[in-house]
């Protein structure tokens, strides 16, 4: 209960730090947007602030990013761990085999108990509903990325192919109010602040591509881990899983319903997932396998994001 409660509280706090980071487009946005309409470009100050204002956001974005990875990464070591503790629910532990030294009929008392509590169905269920979650979140975040990038793409361009009206609106029609390199200057730093903008944009859907085929693979290891654990124990039907209790897993969920699992190449996607979710986030990847050696000990802690400071308009 507490670890539920711990990761529904983190999620919460990670959904509204992205809102706020969605509301802190909305001002260069509409200035790119206004220059475009219009053929002019904003004061120098004004670009300045926006420009300061992209800088600003930097770390604050990191760290969100950083805390979805720490949760998608910690649903990964669980799963990994449940799967680990199954297949070993039949191999005498250090301190039963200390037991059976005294009786064989205890120890063997204290592994079968082991290994019912080994096999959850509803703690994989709430694994599925953890890996629901952030999946609707992630791809929330990248819907609003990508719709926001088009926008940015599009309207750079548009101004970009206007740049020799421009320019030669600020020059005057007697080259009296800007001179020709001046007015090339301010263009060309325009342009370069609102690109930085639309790369930042673009890292984020990376981002959220590379969290989003993690979650996916993880998914399938779980489903199947689910599917063994049913025939285990016999209460398959009792368990079914219902594609439309976790909605943002509904094709993987509905393939599993429907007996259409597969581990062909499951091997390689899930090494070409970890290997660039580990180029992404590199110390989440060490603390994920710290986690599945060392469970006991390795203290998965949800990092807090609550006093980050973020860029509001």
């Amino acid at each position: 209960m507490a670890e539920t409660q711990a990761f529904d509280s983190e999620m919460e706090r990670i959904g509204d730090a992205l809102v706020a980071m969605r509301e802190a487009f909305e001002p260069p946005a509409s200035m790119l947007a206004e220059a475009v309409e219009g053929l002019i470009l904003p004061e120098e100050a004004k670009l300045a602030i926006e420009a300061e204002r992209f800088k600003a956001s930097g770390p604050g974005r990191q760290a969100v990013e950083a805390a979805l990875a720490h949760l998608v990464a910690g649903l990964a070591a669980e799963i990994e761990f449940r799967a680990c503790e199954f297949d070993m629910r039949e191999v005498p532990t250090r301190f039963e085999k200390l037991i059976g030294l005294v009786s064989r009929s205890a120890m063997r008392r204290r592994q079968l108990a082991r290994s019912r509590r080994s096999v959850s169905l509803d703690h994989l269920a709430e694994l599925l509903r953890r890996a629901d979650r952030l999946a609707a979140l992630v791809r929330a975040e990248r819907v609003t990325l990508l719709a926001q990038r088009s926008k940015g793409e599009a309207d750079l361009k548009a101004f970009i192919d206007h740049r020799p009206d421009i320019i030669e609106k600020l020059h005057g029609e007697n080259g009296e109010a800007m001179t020709g390199v001046e007015a090339a200057r301010r263009t060309e730093h325009f342009v370069a602040v609102f690109q930085t903008f639309i790369d930042g944009l673009n890292a984020g859907v990376g981002t959220c591509n590379v969290l989003m085929h993690k979650l996916l693979i993880d998914v399938e290891d779980l489903l199947i881990l689910y599917q063994v654990f049913s025939e285990v124990v016999s209460r398959y039907g009792d368990k079914d899983l219902r594609p439309e209790d976790f909605p943002n897993l509904f094709p993987e969920i509905e393939r599993f319903s429907k007996g259409m699992l597969s581990v062909h190449g499951l091997d390689r996607r899930r090494d070409l997932a970890n290997e660039a979710f580990a180029e992404r986030f590199p110390a989440e990847a060490v603390r994920q396998a710290a986690a599945v050696a060392h469970p006991a000990g390795a203290g998965w802690r949800l990092p807090a994001i609550s006093d980050l400071k973020f860029i509001r308009p």
